[in-house]
């Protein structure tokens, strides 16, 4: 007779939980994402958009920046899907502006100039390399198919 008390208090228990949290308490974030959908934005940068808000109500800093970090590896490198090889592209330029600028100050010393010049080198292979990609999946047309669960 006890057991099935038991049942019943925690099947009660879990009903007055759901009773207990308020509705809608994501309703924020479902509209946001309706709307990029509605707005025809690229699923990729939905799908940052959504990492980034988990971070921020997960109390778990750096988890949209490793989202994004996956997402270029994988999507970009590996399946060659063109926008995450363009956010890529685009990031790796303004790390080389930034570094020739830095080439520039006449504060560092011939050793630092040398280090320098080698991280500018370095991240124009890496432009051609990313603007060949983006060329392949271009070319490829690598679709965006959405399956259902």
């Amino acid at each position: 007779m006890s057991d099935s008390k038991n049942t019943q208090s925690t099947g009660d228990a879990a009903k007055d939980a759901s009773v207990l949290r308020p509705h809608g308490e994501q309703q924020n974030i479902k509209m946001e994402i309706l709307d990029r959908i509605h707005s025809g934005e690229n699923p990729f940068d939905i799908l940052y958009h959504v990492a980034k808000y988990l971070e921020d109500v997960s109390g778990e800093p750096g988890y949209a920046k490793y989202v994004e970090d996956q997402i270029r590896s994988i999507y970009g490198c590996a399946l060659q899907h063109e926008k995450p090889l363009q956010n890529e592209l685009a990031e790796v330029e303004a790390r080389l502006k930034r570094i020739e600028a830095s080439y520039e100050n006449p504060v560092f010393t011939e050793e630092e100039h040398i280090r320098i010049g080698f991280a500018i080198e370095k991240h124009k292979k890496n432009i051609e390399r990313l603007r060949t990609l983006i060329h392949e999946a271009k070319a490829n047309h690598t679709s965006m198919n959405l399956k259902k669960d």
